[in-house]
């Protein structure tokens, strides 16, 4: 079992790594200029520190309830179960790239929330299945971790499709003082 996990972690992080990318790209496009690289960059960016944060904690809490299993298995199982259930992110993205990008939606925060809820789900199915037997704690554990993000990442979205125009307003503000500020 190992040997599976090593091998195939792989391709199954560069998928998760191009779901959260779409993701962070299609909350920050703006409807009249949908292909501007600076927003897609700092949507990128966005999406991939939220979907860090995201796998990070879903790993961090199914290591702390099962215990015994991080013991015998060690991290790269736990690693296994989240990149694993991460696939089931991505035609979520597929569908919030079309929805953006070809049919000029703007509100589809729809798409995230419901695509982080079924990796929760992925991730407790999963972890039954390496364990043998299916157990609550895991579907708690992962719906209340998959839950919380969505929710956070449903209150930030007004903030989040914001945030090029915040950073660069800081960054024009600093280059302003950098240069001596105004002058009169």
């Amino acid at each position: 079992m190992a040997d599976r996990m090593l091998q195939s972690s792989g391709w199954r992080r560069l998928v998760s790594l191009l779901c959260f990318m779409v993701i962070g790209a299609s909350t920050v496009a703006d409807p009249l200029d949908r292909f501007n690289l600076y927003r897609i960059g700092v949507g990128i960016l966005l999406g991939l520190l939220f979907g860090g944060l995201f796998k990070r904690f879903l790993a961090l809490f199914l290591g702390w309830f099962n215990g015994a299993f991080r013991k015998e298995h060690g991290k790269e199982a736990i690693r296994f179960v989240v990149d694993s259930s991460m696939l089931f992110l991505a035609p979520f993205a597929f569908m919030l790239l079309l929805a953006v990008y070809y049919l000029g939606w703007s509100m589809t925060v729809g798409f995230v929330s419901a695509g982080l809820m079924a990796v929760g789900t992925a991730a407790a199915i999963e972890m039954g299945k390496i364990q043998g037997k299916q157990e609550l704690k895991n579907t708690a554990v992962t719906t209340a971790v998959s839950f919380l993000f969505s929710l956070s990442w449903t209150l930030a979205y007004p903030f989040y499709a914001r945030a090029p125009v915040y950073l660069e307003g800081g960054l024009q503000l600093v280059r302003s003082l950098m240069s001596g500020g105004a002058r009169l």
